[in-house]
């Protein structure tokens, strides 16, 4: 699936249960919401779907199960917040391979990195995928990318 990068792309909110384990039915049920309401594109595993603290099993859980309730209809991106370069290229290839049709990069996470690290570090994600990549940023717990930073380098990657 082409990923547009127009329109409106939430980043999903990851519900849990009382006993600490994702609330799958509440999940699909803010899937079809957002799926009602228009959206353009759904971001999994974002800032308020605990893109840190998810296991693995976890976001491939949410990709899966978000690409066959979706159906084709949107993109499913994942985003990849991670603490190190090596964890973020290491999720990427999995949502590669779960079938998400993008992702939304941080830079690595609760480490301000200067820029040339910023930079190589979205270089080493785009390197190890063919997904397009969305880049983001938290300022309170990464680097920034700004368009000063990155601009330059994105002739080489898909961002």
């Amino acid at each position: 699936m082409q990923v547009a990068w127009q329109g409106v792309y939430p980043a999903m909110l990851t519900p849990f249960a009382s006993d600490d384990t994702v609330d799958l039915a509440l999940f699909d049920r803010n899937t079809d919401a957002m799926l009602e309401a228009g959206v353009d594109g759904l971001i999994l595993a974002g800032s308020l779907g605990e893109a840190s603290t998810l296991t693995t099993e976890e976001k491939r859980s949410l990709v899966t199960r978000t690409l066959s309730r979706t159906a084709g209809r949107v993109p499913v991106i994942l985003n990849i917040a991670e603490a190190s370069t090596r964890a973020a290229v290491e999720q990427a290839r999995l949502a590669e391979s779960w079938g998400a049709h993008g992702l939304m990069l941080l830079p690595p996470m609760r480490y301000r990195s200067d820029d040339r690290e910023t930079v190589s570090h979205f270089q080493a994600v785009a390197a190890a995928t063919r997904l397009p990549i969305m880049i983001s940023t938290t300022l309170s717990t990464t680097a920034s990318a700004s368009p000063s930073t990155c601009s330059p380098n994105w002739y080489d990657m898909r961002i």
